[in-house]
């Protein structure tokens, strides 16, 4: 279970409020920093992984991060408004410290409208996954279908497993199966995690999901079927 740090969540004293400009600088912060020459592939799954389950709060810090650490001003804006419009209302404390915090690689208004505590929401922008905004419903499905597209599932998966997050890898192929049908690469390395995780269940679920939308699933499902029979008898 993901643990929290205390100077992220804890509502500041007086005195920490004065150093807001060091808020960046904590030691236990730099853990969600990761090399420079993956940082956009690493922001790629996250802003995934996010898009996936919303209320993933690790993945927002990590997301809020990785932009303010790389100077990305639109992108940090997206996901500091991302994160408020996903707390809605609650974590107040947590989302003001990270705006102020942030101050510094925003422009013009934006820390601003990010504080508002009024009903209208900021307006997004391009990077946005949640907000209302310059993206109506219709026009953020599509771009989310479009995105969607473009990633290479595998690619993605595998960054996943680097950091030992198997169950996101697993929806991430899970996903491309659905939408790229003829990418056998997808259900071996998904038949993999299925067996080195021991996860019967899920494997059972999946395959009578794709079975049933007419999915043509290669033999390895069946040899994984007939292992996991022999572990449980």
């Amino acid at each position: 279970m993901p643990q929290y740090f205390s100077r992220l969540l804890a509502e500041p004293s007086p005195d920490e409020r004065q150093q807001e400009t060091d808020f960046w600088h904590d030691r236990e912060l730099s853990l969600f920093s990761c090399p420079d020459a993956d940082a956009d592939q690493v922001l790629t799954s996250i802003v995934f992984k996010i898009s996936r389950n919303p209320k993933d709060l690790l993945a927002h810090l990590r997301r809020i991060y990785i932009c303010y650490d790389r100077h990305l001003s639109e992108q940090l804006y997206a996901a500091l408004l991302d994160l408020v419009i996903i707390l809605d209302g609650k974590g107040t404390s947590i989302s003001r410290r990270m705006i102020q915090a942030s101050q510094a690689r925003l422009h013009g208004q934006q820390c601003q409208d990010l504080l508002k505590t009024d009903a209208k929401e900021p307006q997004g922008n391009r990077y946005s996954l949640f907000s209302k905004g310059m993206l109506g419903s219709r026009e953020l499905v599509r771009s989310r279908q479009q995105t969607e597209a473009q990633h290479d599932y595998l690619a993605l998966a595998n960054d996943f497993i680097e950091y030992s997050q198997l169950e996101q890898a697993m929806d991430v192929l899970e996903t491309g199966i659905t939408l790229q049908h003829d990418r056998p690469d997808l259900q071996l390395a998904l038949l993999e995690l299925y067996k080195s995780t021991k996860n019967r269940e899920r494997f059972q679920i999946n395959r009578q999901r794709f079975s049933d939308s007419a999915i043509v699933l290669d033999a390895e499902w069946r040899e994984l079927a007939n292992y996991f029979e022999g572990q449980a008898s």
